[in-house]
């Protein structure tokens, strides 16, 4: 019971630390000022986390998270899955039949790894679909610059105007890049390559370096830019149809566990009673 009141009581912190905004304090060494303040405990335990358990730079990029947020929602899932077995250990005590301790105590412990894990996998899965809402998009992309390519336009003008059509994600990330280029002086083929290598999108270097092809080359791409264009479209398909072969071969596994846990909840009770009875 104490552990449990202890790590119900620091969810409640971890809760409470993540909608604060952070002290001046605590933010300026990330960039080198004030080096000196002195850390809270819990930003000491998340520093900590952060080296030991690294997470994907790209991933956070694509979904515009950072560590301190995630590493922050690792300490919190984790200690209310740690605390579900002292809600289990109350309702069974209520029901005159109470849990022995290990099996309660081991159940914390896997619940609080599993809600220690669980920020990463949600990070992996919003990320994978970040990557597959941005290919779409960049395969329409690709399309409207070969049109315009087509129609006489020149290299840095198409891309400049086909990032102007649309206004989702992946049309503002380019027409953002485009304007750094613009802003900073530098090839607009770089700044992309730049970005996809930041957030994981390999054909985004691939596009810059068929651009800078036709931009310092003056190599004929349409076709190239059609091709690629098409071929993304194939993978993409493909991705959608291995995935829901997968989810149909994992829908069973949800109602496995269900029946299991219901099956617990039923038996162990039943059998503390029968027990009880050959006991007496």
């Amino acid at each position: 019971m104490i552990i449990w009141s202890i790590g119900a009581g620091f969810g409640i912190i971890l809760i409470r630390q993540s909608l604060r905004r952070p002290a001046l304090a605590s933010v300026l060494p990330k960039y080198g000022y004030g080096l000196n303040a002195k850390q809270s405990p819990y930003e000491r335990l998340r520093h900590i986390i952060e080296q030991r358990f690294a997470v994907s730079s790209t991933d956070l990029a694509v979904c515009q998270s950072s560590v301190a947020r995630i590493t922050t929602e690792r300490l919190m899932y984790a200690s209310m899955c740690a605390a579900i077995p002292l809600v289990m250990y109350v309702a069974t005590t209520v029901a005159g039949s109470a849990m022995p301790l290990p099996i309660l105590l081991v159940a914390s412990a896997a619940l609080a790894v599993t809600g220690f894990m669980l920020p990463i996998l949600q990070l992996r899965s919003r990320a994978k679909v970040k990557r597959r809402e941005i290919r779409t998009s960049l395969s329409a992309y690709l399309d409207l610059v070969s049109i315009m390519l087509a129609g006489g336009a020149g290299i840095e003008s198409a891309l400049v105007a086909a990032s102007r059509v649309g206004d989702g994600p992946t049309f503002r990330l380019i027409a953002d890049s485009l304007d750094v280029a613009r802003a900073t002086r530098r090839s607009p083929w770089e700044i992309l390559s730049n970005e996809g290598e930041r957030i994981g999108i390999e054909e985004l270097p691939e596009l810059a370096a068929t651009v800078k092809l036709g931009g310092e080359q003056g190599a004929r791409m349409t076709a190239s830019l059609v091709a690629k264009a098409s071929s993304m479209r194939a993978k993409q398909l493909a991705e959608v149809e291995a995935d829901a072969n997968t989810a149909t071969e994992r829908m069973g596994l949800p109602m496995v566990l269900l029946f299991m846990g219901f099956l617990v909840l039923l038996g162990y009770p039943a059998m503390q009673m029968i027990s009880a009875g050959f006991g007496s």
